[in-house]
């Protein structure tokens, strides 16, 4: 399968979120709460649009969980951290968009923390496989 990726720009994530919503910190623990307006792959995951929970699983710094607001669905994926250069004013979600697909590849917290999901193609195609058609 050729796929091909497009940076989401953070222009244009901006512009996304401020029109359906935003990403913010709730808490002193850095839980970024979101409205993602499409919907999108986090690791072998296949997730709605709607609104999500994001935050560092406890005592493991490498995997965040990612949670629907209404609790009916939560999962967890590993990332590395990634250095930034950086404070972004406000908590992020970026997406790489690949074949009309979009794949989680970064939470940046108001604080500035950023959790990286490697996405190389092999993997890319690999979650896309586990998760099936879109609907």
């Amino acid at each position: 399968m050729k796929m091909r990726s497009v940076k989401v720009s953070w222009v244009f994530l901006a512009a996304v979120l401020a029109s359906a919503g935003s990403a913010s910190v709730a808490r002193a623990d850095e839980e970024v709460v979101a409205h993602v307006p499409f919907a999108f792959i986090a690791g072998a995951s296949r997730l709605p649009a709607g609104d999500y929970l994001v935050k560092e699983r406890p005592g493991d710094p490498g995997v965040i969980s990612i949670s629907r607001a209404d609790g009916r669905q939560s999962v967890f994926v590993l990332t590395s951290a990634a250095p930034s250069s950086e404070t972004p004013a406000e908590a992020q979600l970026v997406f790489d968009n690949v074949a009309g697909q979009y794949f989680l590849a970064r939470v940046t917290s108001e604080g500035g923390t950023q959790h990286e999901i490697m996405l190389t193609p092999a993997r890319m195609e690999r979650d896309l496989a586990a998760t099936g058609p879109n609907p």
